[in-house]
């Protein structure tokens, strides 16, 4: 497997991971949307190398969503999936233009909707 391959399972890994950490200090912890992206936020940054962080903050936005929107951890995950896809694809785009980040995680979060939706899980 070329260096390449193991950076985007890295990235959608880490990914699923704050998604799902973000969501469970967000909704059932009951810490809240900001509390819970800033501490995974700051555990990111002191813990991984540059490049990966910036991929999990973004995807710790997806956990920020309301248990209205990603009702169980099971669509978390899921979410999380699916930003991590995004962000790989995305990262040539834009770089280094803010707003990237949140925007990347807005449409997935709406990506997962649909796939819900479709197949009605």
């Amino acid at each position: 497997m070329n260096e390449k391959n193991k950076e985007h399972i890295t990235i959608v890994g880490l990914s699923i991971v704050s998604a799902l950490i973000t969501y469970t200090l967000n909704v059932i912890v009951g810490y809240g949307p900001f509390i819970a992206n800033g501490f995974v936020g700051i555990l990111a940054a002191l813990l991984l190398p540059k490049g990966l962080t910036a991929a999990t903050y973004t995807a710790s936005f997806v956990g920020m969503s309301d248990d209205f929107v990603i009702p169980s951890l099971t669509i978390a995950a899921l979410a999380g999936l699916i930003v991590g896809i995004m962000i790989i694809i995305t990262k040539p785009i834009l770089a280094g233009w803010g707003g990237k980040g949140g925007t990347t995680a807005a449409l997935s979060v709406v990506l997962t909707l649909a796939v819900i939706n479709i197949f009605s899980l």
